[in-house]
């Protein structure tokens, strides 16, 4: 049975639409405004839908739409509008809302939207299970150093993971961030060559900032922003891989290794935090000589 979470400041229609799916058999949930509604998304409640107001007090159903797109990335958003907000819902639904109503609505015509919405969603989950079965992949991306979002592909490979029941989702949130930091040490540090010592452990927000400014004037000089990062991931039901290459001069390593094959000293430096990371996280982490090239392992873990 799929859960709706229905957000309306206005009392007549949050009880109309909560009523009206009840009696079509879903189970409901309701907020009257964005501050509950987000609560409701943060909480462990199965939710399979959200249609909400896009004209709420306080935060709008915009604010809403972005809060359930980092608590429940897989769940659709559905906004309801006035005509004069219309522009408004058209922009929500290019940031990632589903679909949108307006209002003066028909009970039947919001059954419509939903039940196509609920129907997309569903196909959704099915492919994603497809991956349960994969007993090889193999994924090779370049990407120009401009041209990567470090957070999309970090989320497409962890989500892999996930959707092929590798991990759980706790885990699955992890490996986003091992991947995630394993990717930007590429770009910052190896092909953009910017230096760690602009930041420092207090987090001085003009260090930061001139950090920035120097990382955006190295992506528009092509010198560094053609500079191409390899991605290799490797997948099999018990272990995975991921190496990450750039073309950058690289680093010493060797001088973060002990004897005994462990990173030591690197914890407090806001350069190192990544790697302390990532090494909490993954079992084995190997560089090529150079240090322009690490690769990730890490076996299933029940196994």
């Amino acid at each position: 049975m799929n859960t709706i979470l229905i957000v309306d400041d206005e009392p007549a229609i949050l009880s109309m639409l909560t009523e009206y799916f009840r009696s079509l058999d879903y189970q409901t949930l309701n907020a009257p405004d964005a501050e509950s509604a987000a609560k409701i998304l943060a909480s462990e409640d199965p939710i399979d839908l959200v249609i909400s107001d896009i004209d709420l007090p306080g935060m709008s159903g915009i604010d809403l739409l972005q809060i359930s797109r980092e608590a429940k990335p897989d769940v659709p958003v559905i906004m309801i509008t006035g005509l004069k907000t219309l522009d408004f819902a058209i922009s929500a639904v290019k940031h990632g809302a589903h679909d949108y109503i307006t209002k003066p609505f028909k009970l039947a015509d919001v059954k419509k939207v939903a039940e196509k919405v609920l129907r997309y969603r569903r196909s959704s989950l099915k492919r994603e299970k497809i991956f349960e079965y994969a007993q090889s992949m193999r994924i090779n991306l370049d990407f120009p150093t401009a041209e990567l979002d470090a957070g999309v592909v970090a989320d497409y490979l962890a989500r892999f993971l996930l959707n092929a029941g590798f991990c759980s989702k706790p885990m699955f949130h992890q490996f986003h961030v091992a991947f995630m930091e394993t990717i930007l040490n590429a770009v910052e540090h190896g092909n953009l060559e910017l230096p760690s010592s602009i930041k420092d452990k207090d987090y001085d927000f003009a260090k930061v900032g001139e950090f920035e400014e120097l990382r955006s004037k190295r992506l528009q000089d092509p010198h560094y922003g053609q500079r191409m990062i390899r991605i290799g991931f490797q997948y099999s039901p018990k272990m995975f891989s991921l190496n990450i290459t750039d073309e950058g001069p690289g680093f010493d390593w060797h001088k973060y290794v002990s004897e005994n094959n462990q990173f030591d000293g690197i914890n407090t430096a806001p350069y190192g935090r990544g790697f302390m990371l990532i090494l909490h996280i993954i079992d084995e982490v190997y560089f090529n000589e150079s240090g322009n090239s690490i690769t990730l392992v890490k076996s299933r873990p029940e196994a």
